[in-house]
């Protein structure tokens, strides 16, 4: 994708309607499209193929509810993981009210390390019983959103921070181990090992400046017209919509950078 065409694109602002596409086309496709949870607790057609959504919200962005609305309109579920700082009680609420799924978007390797002043994974595992200790934020970071919502959280997805690259350590290596999951009372992570083995195609958003939107190269249509069995795709809704600031500051960059295209493969976090 050249400079132009980026411009035009994010003149336009528009990527939104990319979000309803890959929605129809997946159905016309004879897709069954559903959250993490309605996977992990079967409530699907084994006879489909599928498309899994899962939407990180990792900044505030009215294409969250952008996204809500047309999973809305085509009757389709999805699973939105919410930090304790992009927390949004109403639209949580209608998200768990209409039958998908509100859940956490966790971190708490990352606060350790801030809260410490750790500087790498050398000092990380030498500070005493630091695994536990996290873990025990991650099971009170879930029960706040339990009992301020009353929501399940029967799924929970790891955030990556700037802290997890400088310890080597993703959030969810406390979830590695799954007998977490009856101390912390859910059912999944978004990264565990035996569903992501299922997966036969991963697909991960980013800013369409980078391989013209999409991490690894391949794009939600492109495989849905390629018949894959298992899609799971994870989107991030604040590169999908822009506010005036947001949107100048995205053209400015156009200008000033060349658009960048990796040949990054999926790896498991």
């Amino acid at each position: 994708m050249n400079r132009i065409t980026l411009l035009i694109k994010y003149l336009k602002n528009n990527r939104i309607k990319e979000y309803d596409l890959i929605i129809k086309k997946a159905l016309e496709n004879n897709y069954e499209i559903i959250s993490l949870r309605d996977y992990i607790e079967n409530k699907y057609n084994k006879d489909k193929k599928l498309l899994v959504l899962r939407h990180d919200i990792d900044q505030f962005s009215d294409a969250t509810r952008m996204m809500f609305e047309i999973e809305k309109k085509y009757r389709v579920y999805s699973s939105f993981y919410f930090r304790n700082s992009t927390f949004e009680a109403k639209l949580m609420k209608e998200i768990e009210s209409y039958g998908s799924e509100a859940s956490l978007h966790f971190e708490p390797i990352a606060d350790f390390v801030k809260a410490n002043n750790i500087k790498n994974k050398e000092e990380l595992f030498n500070m005493p019983n630091w695994q536990k200790r996290c873990l025990n934020i991650l099971k009170d970071n879930i029960d706040i959103f339990r009992n301020l919502l009353n929501i399940p959280c029967t799924t929970i997805a790891s955030h990556g921070e700037y802290e997890n690259r400088l310890v080597n350590t993703p959030n969810n290596y406390l979830t590695e181990d799954i007998k977490s999951y009856d101390y912390l009372g859910i059912k999944l992570e978004a990264y565990n090992k035996d569903m992501i083995d299922k997966v036969t195609c991963y697909i991960s958003d980013v800013p369409i400046e980078i391989n013209s939107g999409y991490r690894y190269g391949i794009t939600p249509i492109k495989a849905i017209q390629r018949g894959e069995k298992f899609i799971m795709f994870l989107s991030h809704p604040n590169h999908w919509y822009y506010n005036r600031w947001q949107q100048f500051k995205k053209i400015i960059k156009v200008i000033i950078r060349k658009p960048i295209n990796t040949k990054e493969s999926f790896r498991r976090i």
